[in-house]
Formats: structure tokens, sequence, C-alpha cells
């Protein structure tokens, strides 16, 4: 044992959780009215507050001490602390978690200075934000950190990013960013963010001798920090939030600091701050992308039993859904949920005590507790907060927001991007009120279900305001960002949001497969309502899979060591997240092999090798998917797709399968059976030579066969 001395010189791992969520230098409304009465850190998550898995993120890193930094309706807060196994006074708390309170803050930056001058903070420390979703671990990062301060003692800040490949859904329109970073030292010399177009680097960048340019981050809102940045903001009092203090500490003369960045390429991290990333979020959570951090875990056995059971539905303890009722993929099923005959569910969160009459159908929505919903009712990509009575025959649209404690009337259609609260907003200048109130009891969609807009001085007339209101249906929900080259590949116009968009979770794609009651699995363990859905032809899911595939293909080659059971759980977690069925992953798996890093420029010869090279290096990822019943067909019939979108392959592809049949990933009676019924005759001409081959060789194998029973 160390002497006392020591033990009072041991720094400990202390992090500070802003529990507010801000952006752009004033509070985050995204997902009002649900934030009026509670911090967004608390929105519920597979049966547990997004403030729970930042904690378990910190836990795992090996956090000694936690600040969490209150600013609005603290209470809320400090009541489900208590409860927890957070709380200080629980004997097993993994770390003491203590709360600060400040009514005054209005902004991130307000925050810090204020934690500056209580002077709580003096070594270096974890900050992160009460939304955040990950299984990074921080403990190396803190370590990494100091090592680059003892070298470089302008150091105050190492910033986490994680990669955001094109097509990325994570890559949220307004979070893009450029950064240009020393490449051997990762020290952050250009820093934009913006939704411009185009990015005018300085000259300075030029006198290093090696400078990497990133477009495709993800800023995680993760920041190992010193107390400097802290000193930063206090000496700033007009910085708001951290993108302009790194502006500021990079581009001010004044300021004599570095910043370093740390790039996470396999684990996840991502902050749910808008209602599209909440929903992405929560889908990647039921597809364990977050692992260890699951739906099933419990700190201490805290809350009900979840089981995990087949393409991603999550059961708790005490829940009930009748026959006749499809559950769906990516969904959770919380405790004391009630789903009655003939339902559909599909990639939705239902917390406890949801109630769901009969003839309903749910897609792509969250559920938050104690809701009711009555008989034939239909919910599409929306949220919808606690306590809520939806009757009979309700139709909810697109991105609508319902606020707690809401009461709808019968057969109500709220259309797309509404926002729905209990109370009328008060305008604040009128007199009579009171009596308004009295005169008009009931709002526009029920009993307690008034039209929310957001109340903006900057607009005056009645137009000015509905135009407000339909931009804030793009601006406060959120939507996937996409460079115009990826809008091109698609039907869709570029960068704009529509009901058919790739933000929309639940797409009108999917709407034909729910039959609820029909194509039911007949299993064990009253597993007979889960639906396994098999969409015929490709669609935009398929797309988006693809695109996950060639990521995770990506980052494995750029590794350098490729294990193929972690590609097989990262695709398998992707099919289940878009509903892919098995031919169209073999297919996309094979495409993706064969096209990766790949340049369709190269003569035909060296083509030809780079495509082998490929095949070599995923040759078990590829025997794997060839296993299954029907998996090398499917590779076959992906064939003329292939060369229709990529024609330089027909002049190579009778080479191109004779080597997966070398390296036996096709076998013989696959190909043939395939040539038999192949119906393009250009193909059909290329591949003869080789199908005669392999005739010739099944001949002289039956010849020989039967010389030797002979």
């Amino acid at each position: 044992m160390g002497t006392g001395k020591e033990m009072k010189g041991e720094e400990v791992m202390q992090a500070i959780v802003i529990a507010d969520s801000f952006q752009k230098g004033s509070f985050n409304t995204s997902f009002a009215p649900l934030t009026n009465d509670e911090p967004a850190c608390m929105l519920p998550l597979a049966g547990k507050p997004l403030l729970e898995y930042t904690l378990q993120c910190l836990a795992m890193s090996g956090v000694q001490d936690a600040i969490i930094y209150l600013t609005t309706n603290s209470s809320k807060v400090k009541s489900w602390l208590k409860g927890s196994p957070w709380d200080p006074s629980f004997p097993a708390a993994p770390f003491p978690v203590h709360t600060i309170v400040n009514e005054d803050c209005r902004s991130f930056g307000d925050a810090l200075r204020d934690l500056h001058d209580k002077g709580i903070i003096r070594h270096n420390f974890i900050l992160v934000t009460g939304d955040l979703v990950s299984n990074l671990n921080l403990g190396p990062l803190l370590a990494k950190h100091k090592a680059t301060a003892a070298k470089d003692k302008k150091a105050i800040m190492t910033s986490v990013y994680s990669k955001g490949y094109q097509g990325n859904p994570l890559r949220s329109k307004g979070s893009e960013m450029v950064l240009a970073v020393d490449r051997s030292s990762q020290e952050v010399l250009y820093y934009q963010k913006a939704e411009t177009k185009s990015t005018l680097l300085p000259i300075d960048l030029f006198q290093h001798d090696e400078v990497d340019v990133h477009f495709d981050l993800l800023d995680s809102g993760i920041y190992i920090c010193s107390p400097i940045v802290l000193a930063l903001f206090a000496d700033n009092f007009d910085i708001q939030d951290m993108d302009r203090m790194i502006n500021e500490i990079i581009e001010s003369e004044l300021i004599d600091s570095t910043i370093y960045i740390h790039t996470s390429t396999s684990e996840f991290s991502c902050r749910a701050m808008n209602p599209y990333l909440y929903n992405l979020v929560y889908e990647k959570v039921l597809n364990r992308w977050v692992y260890p951090v699951v739906p099933e875990s419990r700190i201490l056995h805290n809350g009900a039993k979840v089981c995990l059971l087949q393409n991603s539905v999550y059961k708790s303890a005490g829940s009930r859904v009748a026959k006749g009722t499809a559950i769906h993929a990516n969904t959770f099923i919380g405790h004391g949920v009630n789903i009655n005959d003939d339902c559909s569910v599909m990639k939705s969160n239902l917390e406890s005590g949801v109630t769901i009459g009969a003839g309903s159908s749910i897609a792509g929505s969250i559920i938050m507790k104690n809701t009711k919903i009555g008989k034939n009712c239909n919910l599409t990509n929306c949220i919808v907060g606690e306590n809520v009575v939806l009757p009979d025959n309700c139709q909810v649209k697109d991105k609508v927001v319902i606020g707690h404690n809401a009461v709808l009337k019968t057969g109500s259609c709220v259309p797309s991007g509404t926002r729905i609260s209990s109370a009328k907003v008060s305008d604040g200048f009128s007199d009579d009120e009171e009596e308004e109130a009295g005169e008009e009891a009931e709002g526009e969609f029920g009993p307690c279900a008034f039209n929310y807009v957001e109340e903006n001085p900057d607009f005056d007339s009645d137009e000015e305001i509905e135009a407000q209101a339909g931009c804030a249906v793009l601006n406060t929900w959120g939507q996937v960002y996409t460079t115009d080259n990826e809008g091109s590949d698609s039907s869709e116009s570029d960068g704009e949001v529509g009901d058919d968009d790739g933000d929309s979770w639940a797409e009108d794609d999917h709407k034909g497969d729910l039959d609820p009651g029909s194509d039911m699995e007949e299993g064990d363990n009253n597993m007979d309502y889960l639906q396994d859905d098999e969409d015929e032809g490709e669609h935009h899911d398929v797309v988006n899979f693809k695109r996950e595939v060639l990521e995770s293909l990506q980052r494995a080659d750029a590794e350098g060591k490729i294990v193929t059971d972690n590609l097989v759980l990262e695709i398998n977690s992707s099919k289940h997240a878009w509903n892919t069925t098995l031919c169209e992953v073999n297919q996309c798996v094979l495409e993706s092999v064969l096209t990766l890093n790949l340049d369709l420029d190269l003569s035909p010869g060296k083509l030809l090798a780079a495509v082998k090279v490929n095949l070599d290096k995923f040759r078990q990822l590829l025997i794997k998917y060839s296993q299954s019943k029907s998996g090398q067909d499917y590779y076959l019939s992906s064939v003329p797709e292939l060369i229709k979108r990529f024609p330089q392959f027909l002049d190579v592809i009778a080479k191109v399968l004779h080597h997966m049949y070398e390296v036996d990933i096709l076998g013989e009676d696959a190909i043939l059976k395939w040539a038999n019924k192949l119906q393009d005759g250009n193909i059909a001409k290329k591949v003869k030579s080789f199908v005669d081959w392999l005739e010739e060789a099944e001949s002289s194998d039956e010849d020989e066969s039967s010389d030797a029973e002979d």
C-alpha cells in the first residue's frame, strides 16, 4: 500500500455530464413540447432514460466521480437518481454521482463558466452530454490526452469523433463539418462546422509536412479536457457553445493552446439530440451496436427482466401480446404493456404500461409510459409522450410529437409534422387568458390536445408564423445529410425531405408487409406472434443496407485485420436493422466484396487481379454466407444486375466465377444450374467456355466413377 501522501496525490477520473441539451448557444427545442417539463436526457430508450446510457458508458470507462449539471426541471433528474443504483447513498453504486443546479444557465458556455467559478475541477476531466449513447471506453483516451499534454504543454483538449462515411444515416443534416489535422500528431489545424457546400482552407495549412482533411467525421460530443478549457470559457463570456470555442482556440492569436482529435473506427457513439437521431439510436441499441450496453442489461438488476427474441425483438416480463398480433423486427415491449388482438407493431418502442387496442398499427414510433391507444389506430414515425390518450380510429402521421398528458378526440387525424401539447401555449400578453381558456376548453385535436407552435419574436404576422411552422418540421425533427453525389443515386431529390425520404423510420415500402394474424411462425416458447418480414425487390432499405455492408468491409480492410466472425455480426445486425432478406444479404455482400476499393477504369487484366485480391481477402466471409440452403444460388442470381451496374465486369466474369469456384465459394452444381437458366445472351456467351469445362469435368468424374464400379 502506498503512503498517505501518494494516495492524496492520485488523480481521480472525473466526468461532467451536461444534462440539458443545448443547440447553437441556447436550449434545444427539437423535442418540444416533451422537454418543456423535463430535460431531454430523461427521454426513454428501450426501458431506460438516455441519461442511464451515458452513465453506463462512463462506468465502463472507469470513471470514479461524476457531476451532473442541471438547469431547468432538475427535480425530474434528482427523483430518478434517488431510485436508481447511481444514487450516492446506494451501497454498491458504480461511482458517486453529484448534481449541481443552476436555473440561470442558458447555454453550454454558461454551464462551463459556472463550473469554473465554483472551482471544483482541478484535474483533467471527461465532458459529455446527457443524451450520449456510446460503448466507447474513454479511460484510454484520457490517458492518451495526458501523454499528449506531457509532450505538448499547450494541449488542452482532445475531441472525440467517429467515422461517418457517405451514406451513413448518423450524418444528420446541420452537423456536417470539415477538419484539417496534422497527420502525425493529430493536432487540429482547421475546423469548420457549417452547412456550406464549399470550404476555403487557409494557406497556413501547407506549412505542415502532411495534413489530413476530414469531411466524414461525426461529432460524438465527447471532450477530454484540462481545467484550462473552463478558464477560456470564463475569459470569453460571449462564446456559448463548444464549436465556437474550438474555432476561437485555433484562429485567435491571443490564445496559445492546441486541440487534438481521436477518431473511433469500431465503437458506437452518438448523441440523440433530435427526433431523427433519437429514433436511429434506438434502432442501433436494439441491434446491439452499443454492446455491452443492451436493453436486457440492468445495473444491479434494476428494472424489469427483459428477454431478447428473434429479429431484435425485446419483451419485458409482465407484458401481454394477444393472438393474431404481428410483432416485427426492432421492437421493444416494456413491462406491463398490453397489446390486443390483430395489432401490428414494427420498429417501435413501447414503454411500460402502454395499452394498444385491437386492430391498431404502430410503425417506427416511440410510445412512452402509460399511454392508451384505442382500436383501429394507425401511428407512423412519431413520438408520443406519457399518459396520452388516443381514442379509437386515430391516425397519427409522420414526424408528429405529442406531449405528455394529451387527450385526443375519437377519429382524430394528426397531419405530418404537427406538435401537440396538453395545454394551450400562452402568448404572455393576453389579460383575459383565463376567460379565453374557459371559452376554448377543447383544443384543435381534442379535450387536452392543442396545436403547439413555439413562439418566435421575429415573426409577427399569421402568415410568417405559419411559414415558420412549416420550416420547423425539418429543423426540429432532423434529417439525414446527403451530398449531391449521394442524392443522384436515388430517385429522391437532393437534400430535400419529403414523406418518402431516408429519414423516415417506417418507409411506405413496408406498409404492405403488415398482415396481422397471417404468415406467423408456429414455434415454442409462445413466440408465434413474431413476424419475419421478407420484402421482394430492391428498395431504399436495401440501398442503406448495402452502404453499411460496404462500410464494415472498408473498416476491416483499413485495420488490416479481417475477423470474419465480427464482420458476420455487423452484417447480420445491419440485416435486421434494414429488414433485408437473406437473398438480398448475399447479393449485397458479394457486390461489396467485388467492388471494394476498385478502380473500374483498369484494364481487364488488372481489374481481374484486383477482384481476385478482394475475393481472397474476404473468402471466409463469402463461404459463410454460401453455406445456407440457397446461398450460392443467391450469389449467382446477382451476376446480371452486377454487370448491369458495372459493365466492366462482363469481360472478366467467367474468370471471376472460375476463381470463386477454385476457392470453394461456388460449387459446380450451383454454377451449372444457374447457367442452364441464364437468359442474358451476352453473359451466357462470356461464360460458355467455363461452363463447358465444368460439364466436361463432371462427365469425366461420372465416367471414372462408373469404371470403378465395373
